[in-house]
């Protein structure tokens, strides 16, 4: 069985990714000023979540926070760069964490880290 002390080590593994999904997303495209919202929202979840990290309800209400935003963003946007926030945003309000149930959130964190890495690229793509 895993520890909470696991459950959040694998919590900052889950921000490091979501940051790293969002890597150089932002280039010469129309939609450059969302490239870079979007941008700034994984910064500010990385560090909150990294803040937060000890306090499990923190940091799973950071994840809520950056799925609602991303959604948000993605509200003012249209076509493909809609699409990739909607596809981040989803896989961000996806993970779910159960103190209780640490082994069912490190069974979950690999589905998890799949699908936004993939989000994260579809994002990259968009914003090239």
């Amino acid at each position: 069985m895993l520890s909470v002390l696991s459950s959040r080590r694998i919590a900052v593994t889950v921000a490091g990714a979501a940051l790293i999904s969002m890597t150089a997303a932002c280039g010469g495209s129309a939609n450059a000023e969302a490239c870079a919202s979007a941008t700034k929202l994984m910064t500010d979840y990385t560090s909150a979540a990294a803040a937060n990290v000890t306090d499990l309800e923190k940091y799973k209400a950071a994840n809520q926070k950056l799925s609602e935003d991303l959604k948000a963003l993605a509200g003012t946007t249209d076509g493909d760069l809609a699409t990739a926030l909607n596809d981040l945003s989803t896989s961000m309000g996806g993970l779910k964490i159960d103190e209780k149930d640490p082994a069912a959130f490190a069974a979950a964190v690999p589905e998890f880290t799949k699908k936004l890495t993939e989000a994260g690229a579809k994002l990259q793509t968009t914003c090239a």
